[in-house]
């Protein structure tokens, strides 16, 4: 029995919870007197510069061109933001995902190449249409509409004669995310000799293939590496049998200023210069800022550039839970995270705390919007009007929350941008 009883003793000590608790580094310390110096004391959307800056240079140093990137507007709504990044890439290429975003950023970035990136519904394009002037549908040849199906091609076709138009059509396939997308030959068959038939209203501009899975390819820890290449390749010899196709089927429309779009945030580093396959066009968004659902092996050299930051409003002894007040003492005992609760400025984001560490929701306490309860042990050292920094999980929707967007950069706030209107 004496082997048991060590056996129980040994395991408690493993599993018995150990302070996470730590203040500030000197990065968060720095930015926590910012925010209380130059912010107006509620939640806050911040993004760093400097390490958007930083992020933007592996993105060149990786791709090698970078006028062959093609900002991801959902990831980074935010017109100045937006701007800010293609200056600094030299690229005028944009991918919109929402019909309100779209019109705010054709209006804003005339004279751009405009992706979209997913297919609408026509009545989505029948809406955009109807709120555009007649110098802005002479524009509509900025746009590559994506087109999934045969039968979708079709519907674009009769709005386009319907309103005397030309849409550049972009033709998405499957390659492996299975996500929708033609999967066959015979499919873009079809559609490249409905596109051949009607040149007056429509014209073929390309391919795109999402290739998100690749990132995530299924493998033991030590074989990642070599399962996402494999998988890239996979995913890249089903691109080069579309675009040998076309070239050799369909010649006429085979031209050197076709689009072929792939990547993304969480794959773009798969297409080193020197090997991107057939792409000529890259994708990236979230990469910029690195929210949490970036943290991938692919992305490792990418730095956090967007934080919500919030102040403290309460500071509690213990875990204090209506009801079961008698068993506070207990609980911090029980766990050594519960020796303080916090309470702060809103809450719920999709975002998970990150400084200072040790921060945790309470799922005794529950959640909320007004006031969020945070506990951790005494080593966060947060006090009252400090200010607790939240990593968003998401940027796209996460961004659009707070009103606009602080930029700071070094020890000064040097903006407050605006954020698309859905």
């Amino acid at each position: 029995m004496l082997w048991l009883f060590v056996a129980v003793v040994v395991l408690v000590v493993i599993l018995w919870p150990r302070s996470q608790g730590k203040p500030y580094d000197h990065y968060f310390s720095a930015l926590n007197q910012l925010v209380r110096q130059q912010m107006p004391g509620c939640p806050v959307l911040i993004v760093d510069l400097d390490r958007v800056d930083q992020n933007l240079e592996r993105v060149k140093a990786h791709l090698g061109d970078p006028s062959q990137v093609r900002i991801a507007a959902k990831s980074l709504p935010s017109p100045e933001l937006i701007r800010y990044l293609l200056e600094k890439l030299g690229s005028n290429r944009l991918m919109s995902f929402h019909l309100p975003f779209l019109l705010q950023q054709f209006r804003s970035f005339p004279g751009s190449d405009f992706l979209v990136g997913k297919p609408f519904p026509v009545t989505a394009v029948k809406t955009f249409l109807r709120n555009l002037s007649d110098e802005e549908k002479a524009r509509i040849v900025e746009i590559q509409w994506l087109i999934d199906t045969p039968s979708r091609l079709h519907q674009y076709l009769a709005l386009a004669s319907e309103q005397g138009l030309q849409f550049r059509v972009n033709v998405e396939i499957d390659v492996g995310l299975h996500r929708g997308g033609i999967q066959t030959l015979e499919a873009l068959d079809q559609m490249m000799a409905l596109i051949n038939d009607h040149p007056e209203h429509l014209v073929f501009s390309g391919f795109m293939g999402y290739d998100a899975h690749l990132a995530k390819a299924p493998a033991l820890p030590w074989k990642q590496g070599e399962a996402r290449q494999q998988a890239r390749s996979e995913a890249m010899a089903i691109y080069q049998r579309f675009v040998n196709h076309l070239r050799e089927a369909w010649p006429d429309s085979y031209r050197d200023d076709l689009c072929f779009n792939g990547a993304g945030s969480m794959t773009y580093q798969l297409y080193p210069e020197g090997d991107k396959g057939c792409l000529n066009d890259f994708t990236i968004g979230s990469s910029f800022v690195k929210p949490t659902d970036f943290d991938l092996p692919t992305l490792v050299d990418h730095q956090p550039g967007m934080f919500i930051a919030t102040p403290v409003l309460k500071k509690l002894d213990g875990l204090v839970i209506p009801f079961l007040e008698r068993f506070a003492p207990w609980l911090a005992k029980l766990n050594v995270n519960w020796q303080k609760a916090f309470f702060v400025y809103g809450g719920w984001w999709k975002a998970k705390p990150c400084a200072p560490q040790g921060l945790r929701n309470n799922g005794i306490y529950g959640r909320s919007t007004n006031q969020e309860m945070l506990t951790a042990s005494k080593g966060t050292g947060l006090n009252v009007d400090d200010t607790v920094f939240l990593r968003p999980t998401q940027s796209e929707r996460v961004m659009l929350q707070f009103g606009g967007i602080r930029v700071v950069r070094g020890d000064e706030v040097i903006g407050f941008w605006s954020v698309f209107k859905e």
